[in-house]
């Protein structure tokens, strides 16, 4: 949304004069949920209370007696005195995003990104995640949020923390992978130790190990040779992991809308397949499943049980 668009809505909004299908454009857009912050946390503030009457009174009197000189008046376009409020709300949200210490990244679908943390760990981001972490507060609180997959080389110091909806993992300094779905924890540990710790149990990795919780199934480990993740080369590696989670990666990966039909998603999968080709990706993953595939434009996917 344009500058100047956005800003003729938000003037509208401010004073309830805004259509329905202006507020829904409104509300798509990605500035609007940082001023509904600052507009929600204005109205916490109070005014002092004026008597309108008295004061226009008090005016009237006072220009009565300073007639003297004529001062040329110009009026305004209403337009300009409601941007005023927006200029306020700018400022605001200037002081907002001064005051606020978090630092976040996101990578799209089939995107990976590479962040240096303040005290030079590194992190790489595969596809369709989210990481957060407090800036300010780093070098005490060594601790990020994260959502998705990514690959973490620690530098040694305090602990390092990295919290998941599914489970918390905790290193000192080391090299490890932490894939995080819904329902869903795995940890690879490269080098080092590391503590993972999911509905109240916790597992001590070391270099090798691997940790896998479904839900609240069982917590599944193995051991590994590679030096890195897979997914790093551009190939998602899975060792007997239902499909669901598989087909979960593919979308991750290609941004790719899937449909299954009379397909068992808990069916176990072991293998990988490459993250630049989608045709490819498919005939790997249905060839080892028994199962057919339609691939459209759009990368519209339908799986299908060849049983």
């Amino acid at each position: 949304m344009e500058n100047q668009e956005f800003e003729i809505l938000l003037n509208k909004f401010i004073e309830g004069k805004i259509s329905s299908d202006e507020l829904s454009s409104l509300e798509n857009s990605k500035e609007f949920s940082t001023y509904k912050k600052i507009l929600d946390a204005s109205s916490e503030f109070s005014t002092p209370h004026v008597d309108n009457d008295k004061s226009f009174d008090a005016f009237m009197e006072k220009t009565k007696s300073n007639t003297k000189e004529s001062t040329p008046v110009r009026k305004l376009n209403p337009f300009y005195v409601v941007s005023g409020v927006a200029a306020s709300l700018l400022f605001l949200f200037g002081l907002f995003q001064f005051l606020n210490t978090n630092q976040t990244y996101t990578t799209g679908f089939g995107e990976q990104l590479a962040v240096v943390l303040p005290d030079n760990s590194e992190v790489v981001l595969n596809s369709d995640s989210y990481l957060e972490f407090n800036k300010k507060e780093w070098e005490k609180n060594r601790k990020l949020n994260l959502k998705g997959e990514a690959y973490f080389k620690v530098q040694k110091g305090s602990k390092f923390e990295v919290i998941t909806p599914e489970g918390t993992v905790a290193v000192l300094g080391t090299q490890f992978n932490v894939n995080q779905h819904k329902n869903f924890l795995e940890v690879h540990c490269f080098e080092g130790k590391v503590s993972v710790a999911r509905n109240n149990r916790e597992f001590i990795l070391t270099q090798g190990d691997a940790v896998r919780q479904i839900g609240n199934s069982e917590f599944e480990n193995w051991n590994f040779s590679e030096r890195k993740p897979t997914w790093k080369d551009f190939e998602n590696s899975f060792k007997n992991t239902p499909l669901r989670f598989v087909v979960e990666s593919l979308i991750k990966t290609y941004g790719a809308t899937i449909i299954t039909d009379n397909v068992d998603l808990e069916k176990r999968f072991s293998g990988s397949f490459p993250t630049n080709d989608i045709d490819i990706a498919l005939k790997t993953i249905t060839t080892s499943m028994n199962l057919n595939y339609d691939l459209e434009a759009g990368n519209k996917v339908t799986l299908r049980s060849k049983e």
